[in-house]
């Protein structure tokens, strides 16, 4: 056999196993890392776990000093992720990481509970319907009972970012 021949095998032999290898650990990759432990609270809608920023996925939270009527809806969505938190075990699944380098991630605590769509659901975020669905039926619970900022009417806090800058 030439050596060209003899090259050219090799190398079709190389890259199938190349080929092969990318196939068996593409489900590995594919895999969403998981974040654990115990969260700081930044605000209503970001928490730090193991140093990592985490942003809870397909929720909006009302800003710091955001004010919806006479509710300080910023303060309280801040003061009810704390409560959720406070003392348990998160397991955060990614989904992405944002523009800011901050890891995007639906979070629950160690009894199941979906800690994004409790603060939709006690009206204080609202759905961030550009980048997901999910937490709809939250929002839609909140408004029909006035609960949180639907109980005063608000602005939503991306409108407010805006005006804000």
């Amino acid at each position: 056999m030439s050596r060209s021949v003899t090259f050219c095998l090799t190398l079709s032999v190389l890259t199938l196993s190349a080929l092969a290898l990318s196939v068996l650990a593409a489900p590995v990759l594919a895999r969403p890392a998981i974040i654990s432990g115990m969260a700081y609270v930044i605000d209503g809608d970001t928490l730090v776990i193991r140093k990592r920023h985490i942003r809870l996925f397909g929720i909006d939270a009302f800003e710091r000093d955001q004010t919806c009527g006479r509710f300080r809806c910023g303060t309280e969505a801040r003061k009810a992720l704390r409560d959720l938190t406070k003392g348990r075990t998160l397991t955060c699944e990614t989904k992405a990481i944002d523009t800011y380098g901050r890891t995007v991630a639906v979070c629950k605590t160690s009894d199941g509970r979906d800690v994004g769509g409790e603060m939709v659901r006690r009206g204080l975020a609202v759905a961030y319907r550009s980048f997901s669905t999910q937490y709809l039926g939250d929002e839609s619970y909140a408004k029909s009972h006035h609960l949180g900022a639907w109980g005063y009417g608000f602005e939503s806090p991306l409108q407010y970012r805006r005006k804000e800058r």
